[in-house]
C-alpha cells in the first residue's frame, strides 16, 4: 500500500498527495485545451465544484476558451502533455471569496428548473445504465461550521432539508441525475455512537428526524423534507432513499416481535456494532414462513417513501433479508410506482463486511428477485494489482447477466461511504483516474460520495475527543478514521482540490456525448500487451462501428510503458484525448494494429478511433444482457 512510500516521482500536475506520501508543497494548475471537445466540456453551464459557483461559469468558460493549448496526439508520433503551472486568476480571486467554513459569500444563480411535471423514471436509468449517483447526508450535506472546527455546535446551523436545496444546482453541474439520501431517521439514543447517534440506528422507521426540520420555517419536517424531493425533481434529480437493514436498542425493546435473538433470548448483533440489533425476517425459518408483522411494517416504510415522493431503495445490507422478503417487498413498491428501484448493498465474490449472524452476498438471488442494480466489487480496486483483474471482473459480470433477466446493472462503487476516503489510495490523480474509469465501463451507473468531488480525506479535527455537547448522551466524538462521519453532527463534507469535480464534470459531459456506445456497446478488453505494461488498464467500448479506447496507469507512483494491440488501428489515426489532462508526461501514439503507451502514475484518456471491424478482430468480445 502507499504508507511505506518514501518518494513519488513529479509526475502530478497539483495538489495530490498531502498524508503518507512526500510531495511538493500544494499548488492548483488549471489544465486548458483547444480541442472542440473539451471546449465543449467546459461550457456545462454550471461549473460549480466545491469551490466555483454557477455565477462564475461564464467567466471561466471564456477563459478556458481563450487558452492556446492542444490536446491533440499527431499521428505516429508521442506527444508530451503538459498542463499550465500557474493558478488562474479566475479562480485565485474565487479563493478570496471563500468563509474559513468553505461556504461560498458569492450569490450563486440557480440552474433552470424544468416546467414539465416530474415522472419517476429512476428504474429506467438504472436498466439503461443512466444513473449518476452522488449520495449526501442531509444533517452534514450543507451543514455551516463557522468556526472551523469541524464539528457544528454552539448555534451553528447543522444540514436541513431546506438548506440542502442551495447546493443542487452544484451537483446538476457535476451531471448528476440520482441523489442517494443516506437514512433520514431519527436515531435511537441508547448506546448510541457518537453525539447524534448513527443514522443507520433509527429510533423508528417510520418517522424523519426532527433535527432536519429548518427552526424557522413554520412546515413540518415532513413538509420539507418534501420540499427537497420536488425541488430535486425540478432539477431532472431522482431521489433514492437508504432503507437501513437494523434496528437501534430503543426500536429493539419498543417492537420485540420484529426482533431476532438467539436460542438462549439475547438479542442479535451484527458483529462489531453494540448500537444496533438485527430484525428476524422469518415466522418459521424451516418452513421459510416469513415474519408477517416484519414485512408489513415494511410495507408501511414503503407508503412514507413514496408519499415523500421517493423514486427508489438503496437496501443497506441486502443480504440480512431473505429473498422471500423481497420477492414481498418489491412488487408491492411497484403495485403503486412502477418505476420504484431497488439498488442492493451486495457484492460479488466476498463478504465486504463479513460478521457474525449475517448471512453472505448473494447478489444474483437479489437481482433474480427484482433488485435493478447492485454495489459489486470496485470498491477492492485499489487492492488489485494488475489492469487484467479489472477487466477480468468487468467480464464476470457482463456474463453474469446472461444468467440473469436483462437489463441489471451494478454501481460504480469505487468508494461508498463505508470504505476510506479515495484521496488515501492516491490523492487527487486516483479520484479523476476512477472517475474515468466507471464513466466509461459497461453494465456501470457511476457513483460519487459526497466530499468526493473537492478531494475530502474525512480527517475530522474532533475525532475521539470529549464533546462539548451531545444529543445522545454519549461525550465522545466517535468517527471512523477517513470515513465519512455517520454518527456526529459535523461540517459539510468537502476538500481542497476543486479540480476533481472539474473532472466529473468534463467526464459526464463524454458520457453524455458517447452514451450509447458507453450505455450499450460491447467490451473489448486489451490484455494483449509488450514492455511495462502489467499496471496498465486498456479496453474498448464499441457500436454500430464506432468505437473508444479507454487506457490508464492503475500504478499511482510511477510511470510505465507498454505496446498494447488494437485489432484494426492504423498509424495515421488521430488520437484526440476526449478526457482533460491531469497529469503531465503522457505520451500516446498510434501504429500498426497497436498504441504506444507512456503512461504518468494514475493517469486516465480516452480517445474515439476508426476501427470499424474491432468486434471481428478482437480475441475478446463481451455483451451486457440488454
Amino acid at each position: 500500500m502507499l504508507n511505506n512510500i518514501s518518494y513519488i516521482p513529479s509526475y502530478y500536475s497539483g495538489n495530490m498527495f498531502q498524508s503518507n506520501l512526500q510531495t511538493t508543497a500544494p499548488s492548483y494548475q488549471t489544465v486548458s485545451m483547444t480541442s472542440p471537445q473539451t471546449q465543449a466540456f467546459y461550457s456545462i453551464p454550471a461549473i460549480t465544484s466545491y469551490y466555483q459557483p454557477p455565477v462564475l461559469a461564464e467567466q471561466y468558460n471564456k477563459q478556458v476558451a481563450s487558452n492556446a493549448y492542444s490536446n491533440t496526439v499527431q499521428p505516429a508520433a508521442a506527444t508530451s502533455v503538459t498542463p499550465q503551472k500557474k493558478m488562474s486568476p479566475l479562480l485565485e480571486n474565487f479563493m478570496k471569496t471563500q468563509r474559513p467554513d468553505g461556504v461560498s459569500q458569492v450569490t450563486l444563480e440557480p440552474q433552470k428548473t424544468s416546467a414539465t411535471p416530474y415522472k419517476n423514471h429512476l428504474r429506467t436509468l438504472f436498466q439503461n445504465n443512466e444513473a449518476v449517483i452522488y449520495a449526501m447526508i442531509p444533517r452534514t450535506f450543507n451543514a455551516k461550521d463557522t468556526n472551523g472546527d469541524d464539528i457544528i455546535d454552539g448555534g451553528e446551523e447543522s444540514g436541513t432539508f431546506l438548506n440542502a436545496i442551495e447546493r443542487l444546482d452544484e451537483l446538476v453541474g457535476y451531471g448528476v441525475n440520482t441523489i442517494h439520501m443516506l437514512p433520514i431517521h431519527e436515531p435511537g439514543m441508547e448506546v448510541a455512537l457518537g453525539t447524534a447517534g448513527s443514522i443507520y440506528a433509527p429510533k423508528d422507521y417510520l418517522g424523519i428526524d426532527p433535527k432536519l426540520d429548518d427552526p424557522n420555517d413554520p412546515r413540518s419536517v415532513k413538509e420539507e423534507a418534501k420540499q427537497f424531493i420536488d425541488e430535486c425533481h425540478k432539477r431532472g434529480i431522482a431521489v433514492m432513499i437508504d432503507l437501513p437493514s437494523c434496528a437501534s436498542v430503543d426500536m429493539y425493546k419498543a417492537k420485540p416481535e420484529l426482533m431476532a435473538t438467539d436460542e438462549k433470548g439475547n438479542p442479535k448483533t451484527p458483529q462489531g456494532w453494540d448500537d444496533i440489533r438485527m430484525f428476524d425476517p422469518w415466522q418459521d425459518e424451516a418452513k421459510r414462513t416469513l415474519n408477517k408483522e416484519l414485512v408489513d411494517y415494511h410495507k408501511r416504510v414503503i407508503d412514507l417513501y413514496q408519499e415523500l415522493g421517493i423514486d427508489g431503495i438503496r437496501a443497506d445490507v441486502a443480504r440480512a433479508k431473505p429473498v422471500e422478503f423481497w420477492d414481498e417487498i418489491i412488487p408491492y413498491a411497484r403495485s403503486k410506482d412502477p418505476e420504484f428501484a431497488f439498488l442492493a448493498e451486495s457484492y460479488t465474490y466476498e463478504d465486504a463486511s463479513p460478521m457474525l449472524n449475517m448471512p453472505k452476498d448473494r447478489p444474483e438471488d437479489l437481482l433474480a428477485a427484482g433488485f435493478d442494480s447492485y454495489y459489486g466489487q470496485y470498491h477492492i480496486f485499489n487492492e488489485w494489482k494488475t489492469g487484467k483483474e479489472l477487466n477480468d471482473y468487468v467480464i464476470e459480470n457482463l456474463e453474469m447477466s446472461k444468467r440473469l433477466p436483462k437489463d441489471k446493472s451494478l454501481i460504480g462503487s469505487f468508494a461508498t461511504h463505508d470504505d476510506k476516503s479515495p484521496m488515501t489510495n492516491g490523492g487527487a490523480p486516483y479520484c479523476n483516474m476512477t472517475t474515468g474509469l466507471q464513466m466509461t465501463l459497461p453494465m456501470t451507473n457511476p457513483y460519487f460520495v459526497t466530499g468526493f468531488e473537492s478531494g475530502d480525506r474525512y480527517v475530522y479535527k474532533f475525532r475521539d475527543k470529549i464533546a462539548r455537547e451531545s444529543d445522545t448522551g454519549n461525550l465522545k466524538y466517535f468517527v471512523h478514521n477517513e470515513k465519512l462521519d455517520l454518527f456526529n453532527k459535523s461540517r459539510r463534507p468537502g476538500g481542497e482540490n476543486p479540480e476533481i469535480g472539474e473532472f466529473m464534470t468534463a467526464m459526464s459531459k463524454v458520457r453524455k456525448q458517447y452514451n450509447d456506445i458507453i450505455t450499450k456497446g460491447s467490451f473489448i478488453p486489451l490484455d494483449e500487451k509488450r514492455g511495462d505494461g502489467e499496471k496498465i488498464i486498456s479496453y474498448a467500448r464499441s457500436l454500430n462501428g464506432k468505437t473508444l479506447l479507454i487506457v490508464a496507469n492503475k500504478d499511482v507512483n510511477a510511470a510505465h510503458k507498454a505496446s498494447v494491440t488494437v485489432p484494426g488501428l492504423r498509424p495515421d489515426q488521430q488520437l484526440n484525448d476526449l478526457a482533460p489532462v491531469y497529469t503531465k508526461g503522457d505520451n500516446i501514439s498510434a501504429a500498426e494494429n497497436r498504441v504506444e503507451l507512456e503512461l504518468a502514475p494514475a493517469s486516465f484518456h480516452v480517445f474515439e478511433i476508426n476501427t470499424p471491424n474491432i468486434e471481428k478482430e478482437a480475441k475478446g468480445v463481451y455483451k451486457q444482457n440488454l
